[in-house]
């Protein structure tokens, strides 16, 4: 099967490809940059209600309309659950997120004027679910993120989906479900803290079994959604800024107590050193709606070397 994406500009899967292959992964998004004549592609293994289906995306350039284009394939060829699947898809790609309010204030500004133009039409993937984003935000916590993305990793082989397609092994997220039927011994093979297991399986239990709407945050405001995350065990203030801004793709947040960010903000847009939560929550005020993709934008251009 084949469908299509209309992505709000700008966006540039080729720039993807190029910039995320640099960032550590998980093993679930797979990037290829293009090669040859072969263009850039993205590969992600959904599974979508209890089926696995793999996604294989390609951009579309030349639009009369000027419109990005995304061609996504699937396999099987038949997915059952397509809906689904198409409504997933356009929520991981973020499609109708623009870039270009933010690009406009952007280029007023000496010091990001030429990142945007380095990372023209990069846009960060949301998780594709919320449930994933809220695993990835108690996994990251009080760690380094390369060791977080290790630790996710060996979660995604051995308690992930798995597909063989065309030579090539690709590893879903773990479901609910699965993390909900996981020991905290389980859990404690693959590098996982005692206390990050119990969260993830009191997390993955409260979904799987209880039916607590975790996905249903969507639509939630901000400041419902921080008091409903932080209700959780595991999950303060950062955990929920973090899934707003990342998961939600709620623009207008930042992660105040990030230490990350409050280094890249320091560093490059401050008085050149990291700066509090407090200090950095008044110097991104001037960003307004645009906070997300400032962060963002800081982030890439530190892991490509584009800064110093």
């Amino acid at each position: 099967m084949k469908f299509e994406l209309l992505m709000e500009g700008p966006y540039n899967l080729t720039r993807c490809a190029w910039a995320f292959c640099h960032f550590p992964q998980d093993g679930t998004d797979i990037w290829i940059p293009p090669r040859e004549t072969l263009p850039a592609e993205y590969h992600r293994l959904h599974v979508v209600e209890a089926e696995p289906i793999l996604i294989m995306v390609q951009q579309e350039f030349g639009s009369k309309d000027d419109q990005a284009r995304l061609i996504v394939r699937t396999h099987p060829a038949r997915p059952r659950n397509v809906s689904l699947l198409k409504e997933r898809v356009r929520w991981q790609f973020h499609v109708e997120a623009s870039l270009e309010g933010f690009y406009q204030r952007a280029r007023k500004n000496p010091f990001l004027r030429p990142l945007v133009k380095a990372l023209y039409g990069v846009k960060p993937l949301r998780p594709s679910t919320v449930f994933e984003m809220a695993v990835i935000a108690l996994s990251e916590q009080q760690i380094s993120l390369n060791a977080a993305i290790q630790i996710r990793s060996r979660m995604v082989r051995a308690l992930g989906r798995k597909m063989k397609v065309e030579g090539r092994e690709y590893h879903a997220f773990p479901t609910p479900r699965t993390l909900a039927g996981s020991t905290v011994q389980d859990l404690r093979k693959l590098s996982l803290s005692t206390r990050k297991a119990e969260y993830l399986i009191d997390l993955a239990r409260k979904v799987a079994v209880d039916g607590f709407d975790l996905e249903g945050l969507r639509t939630r405001s901000n400041e419902e959604v921080i008091s409903t995350l932080t209700s959780l065990r595991g999950f303060g203030r950062w955990s929920a800024e973090y899934l707003l801004a990342r998961g939600l793709g709620r623009t207008e947040v930042v992660a105040g107590a990030d230490l990350g960010i409050q280094n890249l903000v320091g560093k490059y847009l401050g008085p050149g050193r990291r700066v509090t939560e407090k200090e950095l929550r008044k110097r991104m005020e001037e960003w307004g709606p645009h906070k997300r993709w400032v962060v963002f934008y800081l982030f890439c251009a530190s892991r490509l070397g584009l800064i110093k």
